[in-house]
């Protein structure tokens, strides 16, 4: 009932559907014929939408597993016993691509089948995006599931197949790219007519822009392929270098092009679920630390500042709980992210025990958690005032795009390409946080200044080395994905970073002195016999469990086909 809550909240508050068009939204799952009655690109604005409003996506995907799998966080008291090994309630989005996603991308192709000969082809453009939409989610899916039914899928309610064969993750890598290539090649063609456009109402992303997409699709072929190049050199380059050829019009310049659902504060806030709350949400020593000595600008958008203000630090002198003298010092300090350590007596009573003053009962605390309305727009101040800012919610960044062109540089054409496109990526990434910090109205938040920009890319361990780039790369691609944990646990497992010697680390974590192992897919349910697509399944999870490391379906410690050992 929460996602259709807020699923609801979303589309009154902007007036999207009219009352019929909404019955007759319903009405589909009982009369396929129905579909008539829906316009096209009302299937497209619902597939965005169910893309973006997954609140328990957020709580258990991200904070409670990938966030501090990839130390983005830690509960209240660190990271505590085997938490690598806690997987539960783990991979909402699977059950999304089928309900929600990519049966709604294939509705709007029937509804256009179903219009007058003479109306279907001012559609075209209108499906060439909607394939690009429903590509980039099965990737998504596919990229931590392995093999998925895709070919035979979605048709069910349309005469096809209920028992869906599964494609491999290498063949559904290998389709989806030509699926985006295909629809690039169709949108920079001349329509033969006029096309109607998604607009602003229905496209959430450009307002319709075409050559906004056209770059879009291109960043996320580069994704796809620099996964695909783990497991395939040839063929993942062979992508990479078809995309690079494409003329510069149709590849991201600048933030103006970045791929990113912005809703309004509800969108994220408690009214939509009160699952997006990070109040428990700790900042994580390593990043913390490495931010505060780099003077890094992002510091007071990811994290809050701990409570000793000087003010506070007065009421603790004069409750002798402070020596006299003490001023303020730091007030970004991160939590233990490996259990030993947070279960250290000396730490224990160092970071985690509070002080409560005496005059006014308040505990003071000594560490940062992470930035309220940085995930929970509609988040209340301290005042009880609620956030009214808006909910920013990244697919590409065109700072993942020059990162990604830096790697690609350095490992072609050498250093000097890659500190181009390291330096390009270092700053978008700044000006873009500063652009959530602004527009999402962050507690606490100072915006950015061009000083601040030029002092950071000349910071010791930010400013470019050839000797180091790949760390450096990746370290600062891993802090950009601060937005997107789900995007940085993939670069650690391509890449090998971020690690424990990293320019940003990521240490090793353990419990009881055993060595804690991260997670690298999603595990996988075993199917009951009773299931009626059980010899489709078994076959598909028999050959993923024949892959080198894959282990045991149920395990998240193995590895899938583009994750090769």
């Amino acid at each position: 009932m929460r996602f259709l809550k807020s699923k609801i909240l979303l589309l009154a508050a902007v007036g999207f559907l009219s009352s019929c068009e909404k019955e007759a939204f319903v009405d589909i799952n009982k009369n396929p014929d129905a579909l008539t009655e829906i316009p096209p690109q009302n299937q497209f604005l619902q597939a965005t939408v169910a893309i973006h409003n997954q609140d328990f996506e957020a709580f258990y995907d991200l904070y409670r597993r990938i966030m501090p799998w990839m130390q983005y966080t830690t509960p209240p008291n660190g990271n505590q016993g085997s938490y690598t090994l806690n997987f539960d309630n783990f991979a909402n989005r699977y059950g999304r691509l089928y309900n929600g996603v990519g049966d709604r991308l294939y509705d709007l192709e029937q509804l256009v089948s179903k219009l007058d000969a003479a109306e279907q082809p001012r559609y075209d453009q209108m499906i060439q995006l909607s394939r690009i939409l429903k590509a980039y989610y099965t990737f998504y899916v596919s990229d931590i599931y392995g093999s998925l039914p895709y070919t035979e899928a979605f048709q069910g309610r349309y005469g096809g197949t209920l028992q869906p064969k599964y494609d491999t993750q290498q063949e559904i890598f290998a389709k989806l790219d030509a699926e985006i290539k295909a629809a690039v090649t169709a949108l920079k063609a001349t329509p033969s007519v006029p096309q109607y456009s998604l607009g602003a109402n229905y496209d959430q992303y450009y307002k319709g822009d075409i050559s906004k997409w056209i770059k879009a699709a291109n960043a996320l072929r580069l994704r796809m392929a620099m996964r695909v190049q783990k497991a395939d050199p040839a063929a993942g380059t062979a992508i990479i270098t078809d995309v690079l050829a494409q003329p510069a019009t149709d590849l991201m310049s600048s933030n103006a092009d970045a791929w990113i659902f912005i809703g309004n504060a509800n969108f994220t806030g408690d009214a939509a679920g009160g699952n997006w709350n990070t109040d428990e949400l700790r900042a994580p020593k390593p990043m913390v630390d490495f931010m505060w000595t780099n003077k890094d600008p992002r510091i007071d958008a990811f994290f809050t500042p701990n409570q000793y203000a000087q003010a506070t630090i007065n009421l603790l002198i004069a409750d002798k709980q402070l020596p006299a003298g003490t001023t303020e010092g730091r007030r970004y300090v991160g939590s233990f992210t490996s259990p030993d350590e947070s279960r250290l007596t000396a730490n224990i009573q160092r970071y985690y025990t509070l002080k409560t003053i005496k005059s006014n009962n308040q505990t003071v605390d000594t560490l940062s958690y992470i930035q309220p309305r940085l995930f929970n727009t509609g988040k209340a101040d301290a005042a009880g005032n609620a956030g009214t800012g808006q909910s920013y919610l990244p697919v590409i960044t065109y700072a993942e795009y020059c990162f990604m062109r830096a790697e690609i540089a350095f490992k072609t054409t050498g250093a000097a390409a890659a500190k181009t496109w390291y330096e390009a990526g270092v700053k978008s990434s700044l000006d873009w946080y500063n652009e959530v910090g602004v527009n999402a109205k962050l507690t606490n938040y100072t915006p950015t200044t061009a000083a601040e920009i030029t002092a950071y890319l000349a910071q010791p361990g930010v400013a470019f080395d050839a000797a180091k780039a790949m760390d450096q790369i990746a370290s600062q691609s891993y802090l950009n994905f601060m937005k997107q944990p789900q995007e940085g646990w993939a670069l650690y497992k391509r890449t090998g970073y971020p690690n424990a010697t990293s320019v940003v680390p990521l240490p090793r974590v353990s419990y009881l002195n055993v060595p804690l192992t991260i997670p690298r897919r999603a595990p996988i349910t075993l199917p009951s016999q009773s299931d009626p697509n059980f010899a489709n399944k078994k076959a598909a999870y028999d050959a993923m469990a024949a892959l080198p490391g894959f282990g045991d379906l149920t395990s998240a410690a193995g590895r899938v086909w583009w994750d090769k050992p």
